[in-house]
C-alpha cells in the first residue's frame, strides 16, 4: 500500500461522469466494506481544501474587505467560494425545485390517463412512467450533490474562520 504522501486524491483527476455518480470514491468504499478504514487508507486532501491555503485566501479577502468603509466578514468569506461553485449550486437547486414540482404533476397526469376509461392510450401512460423515473433520478442526484457541496462549503468556511481567529489570537 502506498503512503498517503505518494497517493493522489482520485477526485482531482476524475471525469465529469465519475464526479456525477461519485465513482471516484469506489476504491475507498470497497476497502471500507471489507475492513475498518484507518487514516492510512484515506487519500490526501486536494490543494484547495488544505487549511494553509484556505486561511491564506481568507486572510487576503478579509484584508481587501477591511479596506472598505463598512467591512463585512460574510463578504470576505463569500470570496472563498469560487463563482463556478455558486453557479453549480444554483443549477442543482433549480433541478431540485423543478423535480419536486414536476413529480406530483407527472403522477397526476399518469393517474388521469389510467382512470380515463374512454382514452386507453397506454403509450402515453408509459411515457408518464418514464418521465416519473427520470424526474426521480434527477431529484436524487441533484439532492445528493447539493448536500455534498453544502457540506464542503461549510467545512471550508469553518476551517478558514478558525484559522483567521487563531492568527488573530497569536498576533495579539
Amino acid at each position: 500500500m502506498q503512503s498517503t504522501s505518494e497517493r493522489k486524491n482520485p477526485r482531482g483527476g476524475a471525469s465529469s461522469l465519475s464526479i456525477m455518480f461519485f465513482w471516484w470514491m469506489n476504491d475507498v468504499i470497497k476497502l471500507g466494506n471489507g475492513q475498518p478504514l484507518t487514516e492510512k487508507n484515506l487519500f490526501p486532501l486536494l490543494e484547495d481544501y488544505k487549511a494553509e491555503v484556505l486561511v491564506k485566501t481568507a486572510e487576503k479577502w478579509w484584508l481587501k474587505e477591511s479596506r472598505s468603509k463598512t467591512p463585512r466578514l460574510w463578504k470576505a468569506m463569500a470570496g472563498l467560494i469560487p463563482w463556478k461553485s455558486y453557479l453549480i449550486m444554483l443549477a442543482l437547486q433549480t433541478l431540485r425545485s423543478l423535480s419536486f414540482v414536476s413529480l406530483p404533476v407527472c403522477l397526476w397526469l399518469l393517474l388521469k390517463t389510467l382512470n380515463d376509461a374512454s382514452n386507453s392510450d397506454m403509450k402515453l401512460a408509459f411515457i408518464y412512467v418514464a418521465i416519473l423515473g427520470m424526474t426521480s433520478l434527477i431529484q436524487a442526484a441533484s439532492t445528493q450533490h447539493y448536500d455534498y457541496l453544502t457540506e464542503l462549503w461549510g467545512l471550508k468556511l469553518k476551517v478558514a474562520l478558525i484559522g483567521l481567529v487563531h492568527k488573530k489570537v497569536i498576533i495579539n
